[in-house]
């Protein structure tokens, strides 16, 4: 999910419990999940509990940059996010 501050506008991606631009503790969600790839790497060493291997993507998603993971080498520059933290070519 993107979340948007109320008083500033500021859009992040990860929920926080006050906005790190002014403070507040008021906020939208909203409901884009269609973003730009930025990068991708490859990852062959995971973390226990992982995949053997995946694709750590960076997208600009309304204004904010944010990682996700992909089973699948991303093909398009348009991906979308699911709130699980995974991502698939658009």
């Amino acid at each position: 999910m993107i979340y948007a501050c109320k008083k500033c506008g500021y859009v992040f991606w990860a929920k926080r419990a006050r906005c790190p631009k002014c403070g507040s503790v008021e906020f939208d969600i909203l409901n884009e999940n269609l973003g730009d790839l930025i990068v991708f790497w490859k990852l062959n060493a995971t973390p226990e509990g992982f995949e053997n291997s995946y694709y750590l993507c960076l997208v600009k998603i309304m204004g904010s940059n944010a990682f996700c993971r992909s089973l699948e080498e991303p093909k398009s520059s348009k991906v979308i996010l699911n709130n699980d933290g995974t991502c698939k070519s658009y």
